[in-house]
């Protein structure tokens, strides 16, 4: 979808140069390479740090929910956590990884970790494929460099936690996505069929890791209706075929609830509780589920009772606190767009000091790609839209960098095409 064709021999000379081409292979080699290896030593590293300190996880809640849950699926017991059992309180995406780890390598949080470092490869890998098919192999390599290297992403991504599989689906989603928007009308329609299908899959599969992804299907079939190369029924064909592919990815998930519950559910049952944990008279903008405790509301309830109490009491106090409501959006946005780390037993000032500097480079890097005009206002969009969705979502729900993370990635190809474009003008060789 650039102005230039990112495969043409004329693009690749005028961008990259004959060194760069004739050594492009071993560049992405030794970078996925240097990614993986970065990914391996954060994940030894925090294996034995949590191991000093008496703790199973780094990140304790979320991380014991998974593994259990995990655990749960690789032993073939009840899909369940807490007590009374929550059934749908988590969507089944990284606890089957998880148990698939269990399965072959036992009841090892270490090798689970290294799963999850490849994982963490894979979308590096992932970020250069997007970026060629957008702006071209230089680019591509200078997002890959960014993406071995950054090192937030290091760190989450081999942590019990859903961020760096769900990342490995928003990536698959925009790429499985992307041909379809610069796909010529000479193409056969049932190819693009086939084309919108895989695209609804893979979205169903982030959907499925983190229901938060649930608006996409709406932002990819509007993508589709306004800019592929087609007449109105055939996008209208596309746009609803990519919906049914993620829609056929939740149901049997929504029919295991069915028979649970009596309530086809199609992602979880914790939506009530996360919003007015955002939501409630002493939020702060940061995640505080203590009352889930002091209330002890699953003793009285099922579980989709409790879920519509809370949701309702989250959308009664936006209403009657409008102004409260808007300030909480201010708060969560900072804490989502925050380039330091602020939870308790995380937050380093030396670290800290370290990320404000990578975050600003990045940031500049990301405004000098936009100003570079070498991506088109399609793939500008492709790559910002999952960035502003997930930005809205937890202006809402409560904000944290967590949640930035997944969405994060696909801007290293706009931050590429800046970094592209400083070299080239400081080596003489920009071309308009």
């Amino acid at each position: 979808m650039s102005d230039n064709n990112p495969d043409s021999g004329q693009h690749t000379a005028n961008a990259a140069g004959p060194p760069v081409a004739d050594s492009h292979p071993r560049w992405v080699c030794s970078l996925l390479l240097l990614a993986a290896l970065l990914r391996i030593i954060a994940a030894l590293a925090i294996d034995q740090h949590c191991r000093q300190a008496g703790r199973q996880f780094l990140v304790e809640g979320d991380a014991n929910g998974y593994w259990t849950l995990g655990q749960a699926i690789a032993s073939a017991e009840d899909y369940a956590i807490h007590t009374p059992p929550r059934r749908i309180l988590r969507t089944p995406g990284f606890p089957l990884l998880l148990a698939a780890s269990i399965r072959v390598f036992g009841n090892s949080v270490l090798m689970a970790s290294l799963l999850l470092a490849m994982v963490g490869t894979v979308v590096c890998l992932q970020v250069y494929l997007l970026t060629r098919r957008l702006a071209g192999p230089l680019p591509a390599i200078a997002a890959l460099a960014i993406a071995a290297i950054s090192p937030l992403q290091i760190a989450s991504c081999v942590q019990i936690l859903s961020e760096g599989w769900f990342t490995c689906w928003v990536l698959a989603s925009l790429l499985t996505l992307e041909p379809l928007l610069r796909s010529q009308q000479t193409d056969r329609k049932r190819h693009l069929l086939l084309r919108a299908l895989i695209a609804g899959l893979a979205t169903g599969a982030g959907i499925l890791v983190r229901p938060g992804w649930i608006l996409w299907p709406a932002c990819a079939a509007c993508l589709l209706l306004l800019f592929h190369r087609g007449p109105r029924s055939r996008r209208i064909l596309l746009a609803g075929t990519l919906c049914l592919g993620s829609w056929l990815v939740l149901l049997p998930w929504a029919a295991r609830n069915y028979q649970v519950s009596g309530l086809w559910v199609h992602t979880s049952l914790w939506s009530g509780p996360s919003l007015y944990d955002g939501l409630n008279p002493q939020a702060t903008g940061a995640s505080d589920m203590r009352f889930l405790d002091e209330e002890s509301l699953y003793t009285r309830f099922s579980e989709a009772e409790v879920n519509d109490q809370y949701k309702q009491r989250a959308m009664d106090f936006a209403l009657q606190n409008p102004g409260r409501t808007t300030v909480l959006a201010f708060i969560k946005s900072a804490r989502f767009l925050s380039p330091i780390l602020s939870a308790q037993g995380l937050a380093n000032p030396a670290l800290n000091t370290c990320l404000v500097v990578w975050y600003l480079t990045l940031a500049f890097l990301t405004a000098r790609g936009l100003l570079s005009r070498r991506l088109s206002v399609v793939a500008t969009l492709l790559l910002f839209l999952p960035f502003l969705q997930f930005l809205l979502v937890h202006m809402v729900f409560v904000g944290s960098v967590r949640y930035r993370l997944p969405v994060e990635m696909p801007l290293t190809a706009v931050a590429a095409c800046g970094m592209v474009g400083m070299w080239q003008r400081r080596s003489g060789r920009w071309h308009s």
